[in-house]
């Protein structure tokens, strides 16, 4: 069998052009700030990147609430008439918002500083708002490329961000721009991307009056009406889970430490999100479109989890043998011990890997009021974990093994329940 025999093997090639494009684009957008990461691990100091890892854990943190989650909504209605409506309803709700959180800032800049830490954000948290909006208009673009196939243009948007945030970086890392440096390279890429997504977006959408009422458009917050009310909390309390690390081992330890960890989870999450990401916006529109034609879901559920497992087992025990080796030759021996933390938490990745694509299952199932449930108590462990390790034995080993295993056994749990609610007949209705 030829390499591109045993590529197309991998997903049926209904949908494989579609994951191509994608994860062609994705392996440009995150190849780009691997290497980069290489020069900046040489010019920037740990310190530096705390500040960075903890600046953006709040970029995805909040903007897991800038859009409601409206922007999922988009793929699902039928006609396009919804979808182009909830489009726009959801980037006039990411303006709205980042405003709002503006207003917040401006107002409440010294008790959020004090609790982030003074020494840390800074000044750096009025440049927020502009973060949030940039990632809304990305995000909803996005899922609007989704709905109309144009799996291209998002895969430019992601090579254009990770570019530009990569350039600048170093650049101003060259010219001695040290302690902001990073995160303003970050900015800079999410105002291509967002720059970008919205002239492709209305370069190729017609938008007649008639088309859009406060009417029509509360007709579909109503028929959707879970998707904001329960994905923002799923998505919130998802997010905070993740990068709980950052924050509380930032209080626990020290905020070198926390560049270690932000490091090693950035480095291994790049390759994850590579495919991860790429599967996961082509099987949301697989199975949205399947959901809409009153299919079956399991056999497309078991067949993308043994294919996800086959394209990860490799690579993963790659990691999982040399990552401390590979991350003291890659960026210095002074960050060796990120290489440690990697091998500590590729099996709750791995896990993480299958299930991420997959999630989405959930959505359009209409089940998200039990996934709030499952990351309201995975959020709850996860703490419980970080505060044992550091508690009762004062190492910050203990406590990244306590959270990888939290990991671990949830998304066991989780890859269960969505080959479980898969199996179930759909009923078809006509929707806007």
């Amino acid at each position: 069998m030829s390499i591109k025999e045993k590529v197309q093997d991998i997903f049926n090639k209904d949908i494989y052009k579609n994951v191509f494009i994608l994860f062609s684009g994705f392996s440009v957008a995150q190849l780009i700030p691997l290497l980069a990461t290489i020069a900046l691990t040489r010019i920037f100091t740990k310190e530096q990147f705390g500040i960075f890892f903890i600046y953006s854990s709040l970029c995805a943190i909040l903007s897991m609430v800038i859009s409601l989650k409206l922007e999922l909504a988009i793929v699902l209605p039928p006609k396009n008439e919804g979808g182009k409506i909830l489009f726009l309803t959801s980037l006039l709700t990411s303006f709205i918002l980042s405003f709002i959180a503006f207003l917040i800032i401006l107002f409440f800049f010294e008790p959020i500083n004090s609790i982030l830490g003074e020494k840390n954000i800074g000044i750096l948290l009025y440049f927020l708002p502009l973060s949030l909006l940039f990632l809304g208009i990305t995000q909803s673009c996005s899922y609007w490329f989704n709905r109309n196939s144009n799996f291209k243009s998002i895969s430019i948007t992601r090579i254009a961000k990770s570019s530009s945030s990569s350039v600048l970086q170093i650049g101003l890392g060259l010219i001695s721009f040290l302690r902001y440096g990073l995160v303003f390279g970050l900015i800079s890429g999410q105002f291509v991307s967002a720059i970008y997504s919205l002239y492709i977006s209305f370069k190729n959408i017609a938008i007649e009056k008639k088309e859009i009422s406060v009417i029509k458009i509360s007709q579909l917050i109503k028929k959707y009406k879970s998707v904001p009310i329960f994905n923002t909390s799923i998505a919130v309390s998802n997010a905070i889970s993740n990068h709980m690390p950052i924050f509380l081992l930032t209080a626990f330890y020290s905020i070198e430490m926390t560049a270690l960890y932000g490091l090693a989870n950035r480095i291994i999450a790049t390759p994850l999100s590579l495919v991860g990401q790429s599967v996961e916006q082509v099987l949301y529109n697989e199975a949205s479109k399947r959901y809409n034609n009153g299919e079956n879901l399991r056999n497309l559920v078991i067949s993308s989890y043994k294919k996800l497992a086959k394209l990860a087992v490799i690579p993963f025990i790659i990691l999982l043998i040399a990552a401390p080796f590979l991350f003291s030759f890659f960026f210095g021996v002074e960050w060796k011990l990120a290489g440690t933390f990697s091998q500590i938490m590729i099996p709750w990745l791995f896990l993480g890997f299958l299930n991420y694509p997959l999630s989405y299952i959930i959505t359009v199932l209409n089940k998200q009021s039990d996934l709030l449930i499952y990351n309201i108590i995975l959020l709850i462990f996860r703490f419980i974990a970080l505060y044992v390790g550091y508690k009762y034995f004062n190492s910050i080993i203990y406590s990244i093994s306590l959270y990888a295993l939290v990991g671990v056994v949830f998304n066991i749990f989780l890859l269960i329940y969505i080959i479980r609610i898969s199996n179930t007949q759909i009923k078809t209705e006509t929707l806007l």
